[in-house]
């Protein structure tokens, strides 16, 4: 009973640790690069805010929604930059609530003329809640009537209460006004997110890479295309665990105007190392998405919507809707000047 106990413990926490990667699964990974990369604070030392909702439905019956706000705050004459985040990630079916706080520190290092090193390091509070009531244990199932007994006496019902832990991280970003090269380590310390204190799960270190370059599609400046227009091509893998999260981007951007298009993928295998079972194999997620965006001064909106790709097996594939927007301190933005280049360096200077 014990062992069994243990084992569907394991597989809940399984669960609430590849849900937990789904609360930075965000479709716009180009202009938030932040939520994957701590060191995107820094980016051009400007001083931002911005906030961001979206819900991924994968049935007609489960959805998850994820509402995210940070800030930066740039000190120029001192090199470095504070960028603070606050993420809530609930499923209401379950009434499973995942919160996040960051604080990072990013420190500017010029290695060239046009060729900037932004380390950082972060450190973060995180809070687990679910609600018992919303469960239904073996024990509450008479098979003889059908009916559902309103209390439960596993052993399991009285350990699922709520959780919190202590996270740190670094990431580093390499980058000019043309590419970014950037690379992200979360949960250096291993926080444990077990509920049961006796049966300790450990995070994973999420590993990440992530790339960028853009182009300018008019140098020339043609009449058919504003005077400001740019595609950014954006990548990342992630590593998280037995998992690996992969999302590929490209946006043109138009004058005020963005049009973007995201691929996203991700592969996930589960397993008890202690019996050295494997709980699930696979289960994939494939999605094409679409972006939206209009600048107005210092505002940049956004709408941004993943289409899914249904197939048969084990694929997972659930649709998103997204909206966000950024407000842009800059004075330069504030008197039109046409900066909408996502890869900027005027400011350090």
């Amino acid at each position: 009973m014990r062992k069994q106990i243990k084992l569907l413990l394991i597989v809940f926490l399984a669960t609430v640790g590849s849900t937990f990667a789904q609360d930075e699964y965000v479709v716009n990974q180009t202009k938030y690069t932040q939520k994957i990369n701590t060191s995107y604070f820094g980016m051009n030392e400007l001083n931002r805010v911005g906030v961001l909702y979206n819900s991924l439905k994968v049935n007609n019956a489960t959805t998850m929604d994820n509402k995210y706000l940070f800030g930066s705050m740039a000190f120029p004459d001192l090199n470095f930059t504070i960028g603070l985040d606050l993420n809530s990630f609930k499923m209401p079916t379950t009434n499973l609530t995942l919160n996040m706080a960051k604080l990072a520190y990013v420190y500017t290092i010029q290695l060239g003329n046009e060729t900037f090193l932004l380390p950082s390091l972060y450190v973060g509070f995180g809070g687990t809640s679910i609600n018992i009531e919303n469960l239904v244990f073996e024990d509450q199932l008479d098979t003889a009537t059908g009916f559902i007994n309103t209390e439960s006496i596993d052993p399991l019902a009285q350990i699922i209460a709520n959780t919190s832990y202590f996270d740190m991280g670094a990431s580093f970003i390499l980058h000019s006004e043309d590419y970014l090269v950037g690379l992200s380590l979360k949960h250096l310390n291993r926080p444990n997110t077990s509920f049961n204190r006796e049966i300790p799960y450990e995070k994973p270190i999420q590993i990440s890479l992530q790339g960028g370059y853009e182009f300018n599609i008019n140098p020339y400046e043609f009449r058919y295309l504003p005077r400001f227009s740019y595609l950014y091509t954006y990548a990342s893998v992630t590593k998280f665990g037995d998992a690996y999260f992969m999302s590929f981007s490209q946006d043109f951007q138009l004058g005020e105007f963005s049009l973007g298009f995201v691929e996203q993928a991700s592969f996930i295998s589960f397993s008890d190392n202690s019996q050295q079972q494997q709980i699930a194999q696979q289960a994939a997620l494939n999605n094409v998405g679409l972006t939206i965006g209009l600048a107005l001064e210092n505002f940049d909106f956004g709408v941004h919507y993943n289409f899914p790709i249904r197939k048969t097996g084990t694929v997972f594939s659930p649709s998103m809707f997204e909206l966000s927007v950024i407000f842009d301190f800059s004075i330069y933005r504030r008197n039109n000047r046409g900066l909408y280049k996502r890869l900027q360096i005027d400011n350090y200077y």
